[in-house]
């Protein structure tokens, strides 16, 4: 594997990493908290990195996914609701993102992709899971501090 190749690997397992590790610290009650009554609960944005993983597996793999599976902000179904899920979920799509990383060809990471909104290329496909779990976990963060968790869970 290429030396960048490698490198957005090891970004995206630590990413995926600390997320599943805060993720598996949380209470069960609190993943399910809806802040305000009107933000998303930290499964509906675990949902949604599951369902980012799998699209950007199945683009890195060749395969087309769909259409976005949502309109506006996402939310987990109700059999997503569960920590035990979540957290399997959560680590499948990992895999699976890691797993077709691992499998692209080193000299096809430029390669351009089409998307319906325009061009995007393995790169930054796999350059964006890395940034958008680590985006999410740090809301999961922050549902921590709120209920009274100030530990970092994965150092």
């Amino acid at each position: 594997m290429s030396d960048l190749k490698s490198h957005i690997r090891a970004r995206i397992a630590e990413g995926t990493g600390m997320y599943i590790q805060d993720l598996e610290a949380m209470d069960a009650e609190l993943l399910g908290k809806s802040p305000g009554g009107v933000a998303r609960s930290a499964y509906d944005f675990t949902y949604e990195v599951v369902v980012v993983n799998r699209r950007v597996a199945a683009r890195l793999r060749g395969d087309d996914p769909g259409p976005w599976p949502s309109e506006g902000w996402m939310t987990a179904p109700d059999d997503f609701k569960n920590k035990e899920v979540a957290v399997r979920e959560m680590k499948a799509s990992s895999e699976e993102v890691l797993a077709a990383w691992d499998a692209l060809d080193a000299g096809a990471i430029e390669t351009p992709i089409v998307l319906p909104t325009g061009e995007t290329t393995p790169m930054s496909m796999a350059s964006l899971i890395a940034t958008h779990a680590v985006y999410h976990d740090a809301q999961l963060n922050y549902i921590q501090a709120i209920a009274g968790d100030g530990e970092m869970h994965w150092m």
